[in-house]
């Protein structure tokens, strides 16, 4: 066995959740098995608070003995992710916090995600379960069956996960709102931890967590990572984001990720006041993505903090097919112009800023090492991937002016008390 890099990750990848500190839990002879995979990627803990991310060459081994990959990964004495002064690693915090989960046609993945929400070490928190446009209605039997005390479904029959999470954050009464995908389980202690985040000295308006493979089994799935995964460069680090800090080349230039749609919680009145989500962004909408961008950009803007906690661990299922990770590269880039049109349709000052950064958004498409939205490639990486991600950058101002006009000529919904409003992005 051999440490590589991220790009030379192989499918399949042997997913590892390996906590160094806790002897007892693992035997010096413990074994993992790793017959049949060419790699290993490990995520390695503290305390239950990662350290770091780990890639191993295991093809000419069967097993990994787990103790002397501890030995190889011991811990300097500090971890990612430290609560902060005066906050133990354990102690609950009491804020209030609503967890909002979207779903559409994914019975079993919501299934998956609320049975990891029954199981956190922090129960204090509600649920609100959006269901958007399934084939087959199914939400509403699916919370009436779980153990979650405070949880319960809501309707949005217009398409579009962006029109889901407004109608989600309008059933939010609690100061923080979280958000969790239905292809997603939750780390036990990961309410907690979003909870703890809010805690830290910054006071920040938005914390955003991890979202790490559930499984690497496929091509598709090990190029996702290869690619930067969900947080496109940031490691297990805890980072402050501030505009005008070297932290953040500017609030209008999200790479790297200011936070994943899928592992993201707010102050719910800070996230209220940005205008919750442009409906013409997002998947469900010809431009795929993109949604999550607005309203942590405009925080930042604001001259709000966000607060990268990567403590806040989720596990993602990754598309396992390449069309439909080459469909999500072109989705991801297409939301990215596709908010950049946004913003000049609400906010035409930000033309001359968005000039400006026209040189960053290309150096990063080029496939070098420097880039913020894949970092170092390997050679063999699929130019079909690579020409989805461009052809999306390229192409989504476009698809999103047809949305915005779409959007126009539809009849507005009926007004619901506290609702966000799409007047909002126009």
């Amino acid at each position: 066995m051999r440490r590589i890099d991220r790009k030379d990750l192989r499918a399949p990848a042997r997913v590892l959740d390996l906590e160094l500190t806790a002897a007892e839990q693992l035997e010096a002879n413990d074994v993992l098995s790793v017959e049949g995979y060419s790699t290993l990627y490990c995520l390695s803990r503290v305390n239950g608070l990662p350290q770091e991310i780990s890639f191993w060459d295991v093809t000419e081994d069967t097993d990994v003995r787990l103790q002397g990959l501890r030995d190889q990964l011991s811990p300097d004495g500090t971890a990612a992710g430290q609560p902060g002064p005066g906050l133990a690693a354990a102690e609950r915090v009491g804020l209030d916090a609503t967890v909002v989960i979207c779903t559409r046609d994914r019975e079993a993945g919501l299934r998956k995600t609320l049975a990891s929400l029954e199981r956190q070490t922090d129960p204090e928190f509600q649920v609100v379960v959006v269901e958007n446009g399934s084939r087959v209605p199914y939400a509403a039997a699916v919370v009436a069956e779980s153990a979650l005390r405070y949880c319960e479904a809501v309707t949005e029959p217009r398409p579009g996960l962006s029109r889901a999470r407004n109608r989600g954050l309008e059933a939010v009464t609690t100061e923080l709102v979280a958000w969790l995908d239905d292809d997603e389980v939750a780390d036990p202690d990961w309410m907690q931890r979003v909870k703890q985040g809010f805690m830290h000295e910054t006071k920040p308006a938005g914390v955003s967590g991890v979202m790490l493979p559930a499984e690497l089994e496929t091509e598709a799935q090990v190029r996702f990572e290869q690619y930067g995964g969900f947080h496109k460069g940031r490691d297990m680090t805890p980072q402050v984001l501030q505009a005008g800090t070297p932290t953040v080349l500017s609030p209008l230039y999200p790479l790297p990720s200011f936070g994943a749609g899928g592992n993201m919680a707010f102050r719910t009145a800070e996230l209220k006041a940005t205008g919750g989500f442009d409906p013409c962004l997002g998947a469900g909408t010809r431009t795929n993505g993109g949604e999550e961008t607005g309203p942590l950009s405009l925080l930042l803007l604001s001259g709000q903090t966000l607060l990268y906690w990567p403590a806040a661990i989720t596990w993602h299922t990754h598309r396992r097919e390449m069309e439909a990770l080459r469909k999500q590269l072109w989705g991801y880039s297409a939301g990215l112009s596709g908010f950049y049109a946004s913003m000049l349709r609400s906010r035409p000052a930000v033309a001359f800023d968005l000039l400006r950064m026209a040189p960053l958004v290309f150096r990063d498409f080029r496939p070098n090492n420097d880039n913020k939205r894949s970092g170092d490639l390997p050679d063999d990486f699929p130019p079909q991937l690579r020409k989805a991600a461009r052809n999306g950058l390229l192409k989504g101002m476009f698809i999103y002016a047809y949305e915005a006009i779409r959007e126009r000529r539809q009849p507005a919904p009926p007004a619901r008390e506290g609702a966000p409003s799409d007047a909002a992005h126009a």
